[in-house]
């Protein structure tokens, strides 16, 4: 049976990030072995961007990326489905909830990525958040696994994505000043999102301090494209700042350039293309070693606290003492 390629998955991204940024008036894509595109497009899941740009070039579309883009686009299409569902309770019980990350893109984007569940924010106390879930057992969900430090249980629902209802958002202090600087969800009464400077932050820390394996992934790279758009120049002075006084600036700073440079049509530096190779690898050559989001997400942020530099190691090493 043939293996995914590392060079080739690895020559995908490049010419993905070519092809994102509209830097070629006749983009292509290499050919590549299914396996090669299987492990290239479950780790960036940026199809559904890939094949709009690619068509819009009069270019063709392989395969493989048709039928990824579509998947994409069910899961995108169910988001906007049990938001809507959500908008509602919310609005008839009077509970303030607010869409976080890619689901606000789900809601308001011309070009929206790709989700696997969606996430809501509700404010204190806690009892807020398990009213909402309460609300959404009554609707048919069903909780499954163990709650998290910052949502409750994920509420399940056949053939749709799940939703985590969030009392804390991990890595970001949510404060009253947080709360003010929210804005509503334009045509979809019931739901708010963040101010534009806290909604990119967010985008920042989840991808990069709270989920270190998933920096750089051309989804995430395209989801804080979308967050830059949003603010204005004081907005995204502030999110400079608070990169500057971080721990992990350096690579929040190289986030936040790639996602520039993707908006701004230039040349793209991939700050990530190790990161990548560490993905692809675990997706091809050792995905035997299965996966369980029980252990995999700790396993992971220890090895990528490995690749990350010594503030990462140091980090990972508190807390595993803690």
């Amino acid at each position: 049976m043939p293996r995914a390629s590392i060079r080739d998955a690895l020559r995908l991204r490049a010419a993905a990030l070519q092809v994102l940024s509209g830097r070629s008036d006749s983009p292509s894509l290499q050919s590549s072995s299914v396996c090669t595109w299987d492990v290239f497009l479950r780790t960036e899941r940026c199809a559904l961007a890939l094949k709009s740009r690619l068509v819009m070039a009069g270019s063709g579309v392989p395969n493989v990326l048709e039928a990824a883009a579509m998947r994409e686009l069910q899961r995108i299409l169910s988001a906007r489905g049990q938001l809507l569902r959500i908008g509602h309770l919310a609005l008839e019980h009077h509970i303030p909830a607010i869409v976080l990350k890619g689901g606000v893109a789900a809601l308001t984007s011309a070009a929206p990525v790709d989700v696997t569940d969606v996430d809501v924010l509700v404010p204190p106390p806690h009892r807020e958040a398990e009213r909402l879930a309460e609300l959404l057992d009554a609707e048919g969900f069903r909780a499954t696994g163990p709650g998290a430090t910052a949502h409750l249980a994920q509420r399940l629902a056949p053939n749709a994505v799940q939703i985590e209802v969030h009392f804390a958002i991990q890595d970001v202090e949510v404060n009253d000043a947080m709360w003010q600087r929210t804005r509503p969800l334009d045509g979809v009464p019931g739901l708010a999102r963040l101010g534009a400077a806290d909604q990119l932050w967010h985008l920042l820390v989840h991808t990069v301090v709270t989920h270190p394996y998933r920096r750089g992934a051309l989804r995430d790279v395209l989801l804080t494209m979308e967050g830059l758009r949003d603010c204005a120049p004081a907005e995204l002075r502030e999110v400079e700042r608070r990169i500057a006084a971080h721990p992990l600036s350096p690579h929040l700073d190289g986030l936040l350039a790639m996602a520039r440079e993707l908006c701004d049509g230039l040349p793209v530096r991939d700050r990530f293309r190790r990161e990548a190779a560490a993905n692809y690898v675990l997706r091809g050559p050792l995905s035997w070693l299965g996966f369980s989001r029980f252990w995999t997400s700790a396993f992971l942020t220890a090895l990528f606290a490995q690749l990350g530099g010594v503030t990462d190691r140091r980090r990972e090493l508190a807390w595993a003492w803690q």
